[in-house]
């Protein structure tokens, strides 16, 4: 399971909105709904005329039956009922042609390989519970209405619902999404070997937002600590990884680095190399991860812990006492030029993520601009915090991503699992197969040109995915003023005074 910090489950609101937010676009699978009210009876229309149903909900029909699976989500997916292989795009692009070369066959054939199984479990899924399923296209914001009003009626829209933190979190916490450790088995992959699924553990006792396991979702999101390997070289200095592995790259080495790495290479006086430049966001959240710290991780902040404190100061002195950060670009846009500075030889260390390699196409992966950085990028995880931990620090927030609910009021919700579990099980078992270098190749590709460092690269991100954290710091809507910080406006209590009560406030909120 995910490594998270305790949360302390809300209470649920006694306001429930009523109104429902039907599934949309395709057709609707009919759902049976029964109660314990044993005079009544019910007729439940779900979205098709011919699948109109009268139910009655007393006693002898306390068993409700599943009829069928809709997926609520935002975005619609491929391989459902609907689908049909010879009109999928990626079945058309991976068809051999004319010119390619052998590795590109290979990899081709291997994707159709891929593709066909995919194909080929949506029958077996329709045979083996007798019934299709289609994913739905809610909206964003369809979904969320979907889920607070639909469930709390007792009626849910749909069997499965795509969330995100920001909808599965309030959805268990108040009760409105199915906890699966009351429904299955102890044996259930989902608390055991995790091969297929996963939850996100709130800490609340609970396991109801759960998670398609792979090795590509578990890199995604990451940020490991790119460093230019030919500046480290140059200067002498140990390999970082290696120091990782000798339990010797820490805060303090780290900063003894960046003021080594950081120097006026061409004797005009001017400083022209530095050892660090990263964009706010990244910067603030992997020197947290890499301290034990957050500020946003359960139902009271912890702004003003020492842990955070620690991280605040560590960020001033890097801008302010070391003087060892590239002059940050405070009236441009430095979500771009903070992260690709970089890719100009003169940075030693930078948080790095596979979108970013790839967006400046450091190593032309797929050969589009015929050029490449002519040095390495290695990457690295962060230095580890005085109150941080190598064997437990977090290297990956996760309150972003792919999760699921089964909410409340479902038939069969055990059902609904098992077929979650057939539907990303496509590959039987055989994970070799789902997480084979050839489906992984853009992972490794966009890291390097060297085959050796794409793997070590690689192993490094997955790394940090094994190292879930949970902190909703920036999903709190506060303004916060790194700026202040990295000028030497504000100090590090100041900051943490300055905004501890909205993020606080925030935190209120959101766990009602």
């Amino acid at each position: 399971m995910f490594k998270t910090k305790k949360i302390v489950a809300a209470v649920l609101s006694a306001a429930m909105v009523l109104s429902l937010a039907a599934c949309g676009n395709k057709e609707v699978a009919p759902t049976v709904v029964a109660n314990n009210d044993a005079a009544s009876t019910q007729t439940v229309n779900n979205g098709d005329a011919a699948s109109t149903q009268t139910v009655n909900n007393g006693d002898a029909a306390s068993t409700k039956k599943l009829t069928g699976i809709n997926i609520g989500s935002w975005w619609v997916q491929p391989y459902d009922s609907d689908d049909k292989m010879e009109d999928a795009d990626d079945w058309v692009t991976n068809q051999d042609k004319e010119g390619d070369d052998a590795a590109t066959l290979e990899t081709k054939a291997f994707n159709r390989k891929v593709m066909q199984l995919k194909w080929d479990n949506v029958k077996k899924i329709e045979e083996k519970f007798g019934f299709k399923y289609y994913w739905q296209n809610l909206t964003y914001t369809g979904t969320k209405d979907s889920i607070n009003q639909s469930i709390i009626a007792g009626t849910p829209d749909c069997e499965l619902y795509l969330v995100d933190t920001s909808m599965g979190i309030p959805a268990q916490l108040n009760g409105l999404a199915v906890d699966l450790k009351k429904v299955l088995p102890a044996d259930a992959d989902i608390f055991t070997n995790q091969n297929v699924i996963k939850y996100l553990d709130l800490g609340d006792g609970k396991a109801s937002i759960i998670a398609r396991v792979s090795a590509e979702k578990q890199v995604e999101g990451t940020y490991p600590l790119g460093f230019n390997m030919q500046l480290i070289e140059d200067a002498g200095l140990e390999d970082p990884r290696v120091l990782w592995e000798k339990g010797e790259w820490n805060w303090d080495t780290f900063i003894d680095y960046c003021e080594t790495l950081t120097k006026d290479t061409d004797g005009d006086g001017q400083i022209d190399q530095w050892g660090y430049c990263g964009y706010q966001a990244e910067t603030f959240s992997e020197l947290m991860m890499s301290n034990g710290a957050n500020v946003a991780a359960g139902t009271k902040q912890t702004l003003d812990s020492p842990e955070t404190i620690e991280v605040l100061q560590m960020y001033y002195d890097m801008y302010n006492t070391y003087n060892v950060c590239y002059p940050y670009d405070f009236d441009g846009t430095p979500s771009d030029s903070m992260r690709n500075q970089y890719t100009q030889g003169n940075i030693a260390f930078f948080p790095i993520a596979a979108w970013i390699a790839a967006g400046n196409k450091d190593y032309d992966y797929g050969d589009t601009v015929g050029t490449y950085l002519d040095w390495n990028t290695a990457y690295v995880r962060w230095p580890v915090g005085p109150h941080g931990d190598k064997d437990t620090n977090a290297g990956k927030n996760a309150t972003s991503g792919e999760y699921y609910i089964i909410p409340e009021g479902v038939a069969e919700p055990e059902k609904v699992y098992e077929f979650l579990y057939d539907y990303w099980n496509w590959f039987d078992g055989d994970t070799t197969i789902r997480d084979d270098k050839k489906i992984l190749n853009w992972w490794y590709g966009v890291t390097s040109r060297d085959s050796e460092l794409q793997d070590a690269n690689f192993e490094v991100m997955n790394d940090c995915g094994l190292h879930t954290t949970f902190d909703l710091w920036s999903d709190s809507g506060v303004n916060y003023n790194f700026y202040g910080l990295m000028r030497g406006e504000i100090t590090p209590s100041q900051f943490a005074e300055t905004y501890k009560n909205e993020v606080q406030a925030f935190l209120d909120g959101y766990f009602k």
